[in-house]
């Protein structure tokens, strides 16, 4: 589901690069946090299972992040010039956040289906 998720937006990130407004893909990458979000809330409330499973299925959804997070590692320590006298840095600097984010969605992930809903009593 969060492979679904990712690709959507890498698709969506696509079709933008044939337009030349510069913000739509800031609007893009907004709206796939938010969906992102909204989406792990919403598995949140559905849960029916015990705290063991619900911390084995928060795992198993963190650990697509924590594999891109290490693909982007394996990247940015690799990172190499194309051809002699090209500059990396652009590149390290894309990788640098791309790690940033990914871990910050594996954590979010993590604590946002991880734990249990908190239960209100009405009185």
């Amino acid at each position: 589901m969060y492979a679904i998720l990712f690709f959507l937006t890498i698709l969506a990130l696509y079709a933008l690069t044939y337009f030349f407004v510069p913000f739509e893909h800031l609007l893009v990458m907004l709206f796939a946090v938010a969906g992102s979000i909204y989406l792990w809330v919403f598995i949140n409330n559905a849960w029916q299972g015990t705290k063991r499973n619900r911390i084995k299925m928060s795992a198993v959804g963190s650990s697509f992040y924590i594999f891109l997070t290490v693909m982007f590692m394996y990247w940015y320590i690799n990172l190499k010039p194309s051809y002699p006298g090209e500059d990396t840095f652009m590149s390290a600097i894309g990788l640098f956040f791309a790690i940033i984010v990914t871990t910050v969605a594996s954590i979010t992930c993590f604590a946002v289906t991880g734990f249990s809903k908190i239960k209100t009593s009405s009185i």
